[in-house]
Formats: C-alpha cells, structure tokens, sequence
C-alpha cells in the first residue's frame, strides 16, 4: 500500500466507506441457533479514486487566489470521493439467529453502518451438489468521516446515508472448514453538505446529494472444529455512481461529478455457531 493510503487509513479509521465483507458462510446455522462473526476488515480504493483525491488535495495546498471555480470544484469532488470511498479499517461484528429452518435474520456493525438483514438458504450440499443462500441487508450509516484531516480546507456537515446489498452465496462446509464464494451487490443512496473555506477567504457551501452502486466478487475460506472457525475473506469490487452538487459562490452553481473506484477488501477474524 502506498505511503498516502496509509496515512489515509490511519487518520481516517473505518470512514463512511461501505463494508463489502459478508463474513458468512453459504449455509444458515440450524434452527434454533445463533451464528457470530468478529473481526477486522479493510478496504484500499484504486484507479480513478486515486487520481481524483491526488488532485483536490494538489489543489487544496495552493494560493487560493490562483484558484479557478472549476478548480474548487475539482477539490469538492475529491472530497466527495474520499467521503464515499476512503481507504479504510474497522472492526466487523455480527450476530444472527435462525427462527426456522433455511431461514436467518441478522444484525451487523461494520463499515461505520448498523445493518439489519436475513437471508433464506436455497440448496443444502448434504442433499446436493452445494449450499446456496440468498440475503437482502439495509444499512444506516452512523459515522461522520474526519474529512479535514485529508483535505484541511473541506469540512464535512449533515452526512446522511443509507445502503441495500444483496448477498449471494455458494459453497459447502464440513466439521472442519467452511468454503464461499459468490457476486456482491450494494446500492447506496447519499445527501450531505461540504463547506470550503480557505484562511481569509469567504466560505462557499456546496449541497451535494446522489446513488452509487458497488458491484463485485467475493471468496472466503475458514478452517476450525464444528463450532469456532478462523475465517479469511476477500472482496474484490467496481464502484461507479454520480453525485449532483450545488455551491453558493461558483460558476456553474451546480456540478456532476463521477463516483468511481475499483476497491480490494479483505478481513480477518472467527466465526462460530452456538
């Protein structure tokens, strides 16, 4: 990892980037029973995402008179960017119980997001061939990214920010090591305020609100005995979405700016069934 992302990471924390980890195997636990995932997972923005950021942080550092609007726009899509998408690190918790056989309902804190979801197992391997189950998640995001500590002159108001994923899952599992692998959906509708202001200069404020879709793969294997499994995990996902904005003070007073980045996310932790 470049030296800037982890310097992202570590000042940023979890962020408001979306957890892209299911942590679950391709099976629901028996009726009656509790499944459980702790761990640690994170997630590195590439491509587009990079030079977005390199540039609004380039332009940030200079003399703000020499700044054009199309230049502080270029600053407010970095911070867009960077609140949807930082590079991040957080710790993944969940819980969920299984009220009838083949079906799951859950909740989870992960990615700075409280997410409520279930999910109905469709095949079973011991009947054959594999286990399958299919899930439906809606996610509050809770956090406010520290968006200043990355671009000083951009501060961050009223985050607001709701997901939908849609986990799909084949795999199959024994005493002794589970096994998963499946697409990843995930649907995020967003609406927040950044203020620019540079030392000495008037404030411009720019409303920003959009949807993003992420759209990906994701393997995971665990290796334990019956009930307590050390689990690995890894997402690999294209976002792409447009975010609409609205400043008092620039010209053009409204600016589209893309939503883009391809994201490499792995965790690390245990999963058990009680």
């Amino acid at each position: 990892m470049p030296a800037t992302w982890i310097t992202l990471v570590l000042a940023g924390g979890a962020g408001c980037a979306p957890s892209l980890s299911t942590f679950q195997p391709a099976h629901v636990a028996p009726k009656g029973q509790l499944a459980a995932a702790v761990g640690i997972e994170g997630g590195v923005p590439v491509g587009a995402f990079t030079d977005l950021v390199n540039t609004g942080k380039t332009l940030a550092s200079r003399d703000p008179t020499t700044l054009s609007d199309d230049d502080k726009w270029k600053i407010f899509d970095a911070g867009v960017n960077l609140v949807l998408e930082a590079p991040s690190v957080g710790p993944h918790l969940a819980l969920s119980y299984t009220p009838i056989d083949r079906f799951e309902v859950g909740l989870r804190y992960a990615g700075s997001a409280y997410r409520a979801g279930a999910r109905y197992q469709i095949l079973d391997h011991v009947r054959g061939p594999v286990d399958l189950t299919v899930g439906l998640g809606i996610s509050r995001f809770s956090y406010e990214f520290p968006l200043s500590d990355q671009i000083p002159v951009l501060k961050l108001d009223d985050f607001s920010r709701w997901q939908v994923d849609v986990p799909i899952l084949v795999g199959t599992s024994s005493d002794y090591f589970r096994v998963w692998a499946g697409p990843k959906f995930l649907f995020t509708s967003f609406e927040t305020q950044l203020t620019l202001e540079f030392p000495g200069t008037e404030a411009v404020l720019a409303h920003f609100e959009g949807k993003a879709a992420f759209i990906g793969g994701q393997a995971g294997v665990a290796f334990g005995y019956r009930r307590l499994f050390l689990a690995m995990e890894l997402t690999l996902a294209e976002a792409f979405g447009t975010a609409h904005l609205t400043a008092i003070g620039l010209n053009p007073a409204t600016h589209d700016t893309s939503v883009s980045s391809f994201t490499i996310f792995p965790s690390l932790g245990l999963m058990g069934e009680i």
